[in-house]
């Protein structure tokens, strides 16, 4: 019988319809995308740590050049006093002490400045590397977001052509079966029973022999004598 044929299909659509709607992309999906998330940020986070640091080593190598370019100036003044023929011996012992002194102080500001320049190098190095990795992190997360959306809009497809499809079979179905396929509806989230092996797909037991007979002769509208469902059956397909 068509319009029970036309009342399945409406069931079995109303069934998937309800599947689909709410439905999101795969948990895989979003559990990926949350944890590239992290990672990215993380990364955003260990970068701008390495910026800061960095800074505050290169301000660091600033002042130990001012000191040791002050310091060099401070002998090159004493040294020029040396060798101008204004101090007696023992003031150019002791400035000759001086200088010596200043000298190592020199010798231990080029040392520290070389230390941060080495550091300066390998904080650079680190920032190229972690870069790298979160330049792919967001590569990777664009392409898996873009797949994310796409599911996402398959799923609005199909959700907005499956009501289609309902809309269509409702059209063709006679408004006061309809309305008794509603009526059932409150009592069943499937109000329609196929019928196979002379059995209801709704409850499961099986129907009478005048039932079936009902049905194979179509014979109007058929109920399951347990539970109230209006019966389908279709000769095209075996029981």
């Amino acid at each position: 019988m068509n319009y029970t044929r036309n009342l399945w299909q409406l069931q079995l659509l109303e069934k998937y319809h309800k599947s689909m709607s709410g439905k999101k992309p795969g948990n895989e999906i979003i559990q990926q995308l949350q944890q590239l998330k992290k990672e990215i940020e993380a990364g955003q986070m260990q970068l701008k740590e390495l910026k800061t640091h960095y800074q505050r080593i290169k301000e660091q190598s600033f002042e130990l050049e001012q000191k040791s370019k002050e310091t060099r100036g401070k002998c090159e003044q004493i040294n020029a006093k040396i060798y101008d023929g204004t101090l007696h011996v023992k003031e150019i012992q002791g400035c000759q002490q001086r200088v010596e002194r200043l000298k190592q102080d020199i010798s231990r500001l080029e040392d520290l400045e070389l230390e941060k320049m080495q550091i300066k190098e390998d904080i650079k190095k680190q920032w190229e590397s972690k870069k790298g990795t979160l330049e792919l992190l967001k590569t990777k997360y664009k392409e898996l977001h873009s797949r994310y959306l796409q599911e996402k809009e398959e799923i609005k497809e199909r959700t907005a052509e499956t009501a289609r499809k309902m809309e269509e079979l409702i059209q063709n179905v006679d408004k006061d079966l309809y309305k008794q396929y509603r009526q059932l509806k409150t009592k069943f989230p499937d109000p329609v029973g196929r019928v196979t092996k002379d059995a209801c797909s709704g409850c499961h037991l099986g129907i009478s022999f005048d039932k079936v007979k009902e049905l194979k002769y179509e014979k109007g509208l058929v109920y399951c004598n347990h539970c109230g469902r209006i019966l389908f059956w279709d000769p095209q397909m075996l029981d």
